[in-house]
């Protein structure tokens, strides 16, 4: 299946960079870990929060917060206390074909050739120039006795759009296996694995969190939905 939106891509390189997928990825796995500690303590065996609550719902409140500290001292088990995320990765597989044509391209991509997007590909695990390096050399480099071109310190950003997904990331591990080859020995067929690994120093995250909250709200338009809500709410679960 043909492929609408499907890139590895950096338009801000120099070259800019722009990997288009021949067909659907075989594989794509995203995974996003969180880390958590135990607690230095187990609580208190007293209603403290309770007695110092303002008002009926401030002792509500507190009532509530004392019967969750009971957990940990029944079962003697520290509670578990958020430390930080760690970054999205994302995990794709695809293969390239000289002889297949891409997904806007009529005939054979690049003349019967995966030279390019092998080329593109290797791009984003080598140093190199963006947009804003070069501006920024062009602009204090006018007004400066010793002009030197930056290093090339840094691999590209490789934005990953597919379908719906769209993040910054940096790719973390390129594996290319070619499995046939031309009469020249030049590349005919490959098998590609990525490893990206999300940018969070980006504007996708941003844009992920609306979407994501727009998706979850979609969600609650559903049968029985408010049946799930009273099912979810742990006053309604300790009478039922």
């Amino acid at each position: 299946m043909k492929l609408e939106r499907g890139l590895l891509a950096n338009v801000f390189n120099i070259p800019p960079l722009l990997f288009r997928f021949q067909t659907n990825p075989e594989l794509l796995q995203e995974r996003k870990r969180y880390k958590y500690q135990q607690a230095n303590s187990f609580g208190k065996w007293r209603f403290d929060q309770t007695t110092a609550g303002t008002g009926a719902a401030g002792s509500l409140l507190g009532l509530y917060e004392d019967a969750k500290e009971l957990g940990p001292l029944l079962t003697a088990t520290k509670p578990m206390e958020a430390l930080e995320g760690e970054p999205r990765q994302f995990t794709l597989e695809f293969k390239l074909d000289a002889l297949e044509a891409g997904p806007t391209e009529p005939g054979v991509r690049y003349g019967g050739s995966i030279e390019p997007d092998l080329a593109i590909l290797r791009s984003f695990m080598h140093p190199s120039w963006d947009l804003a390096d070069v501006g920024k050399w062009l602009l204090t480099g006018i007004s400066s006795k010793d002009w030197s071109p930056p290093c090339w310190n840094r691999p590209p950003l490789c934005m990953l759009v597919l379908g719906p997904l769209s993040f910054d990331c940096v790719m973390e591990d390129l594996d290319i296996k070619i499995t046939d080859f031309q009469e020249d020995l030049s590349p005919a067929r490959a098998e590609v694995q990525v490893r990206l690994v999300e940018q969070t120093h980006s504007l996708t995250p941003v844009i992920d969190l609306v979407k994501r909250t727009v998706d979850v709200l979609r969600s609650y338009d559903r049968p029985a939905i408010g049946e799930d809500f009273a099912d979810a709410t742990p006053i309604v679960n300790l009478f039922v």
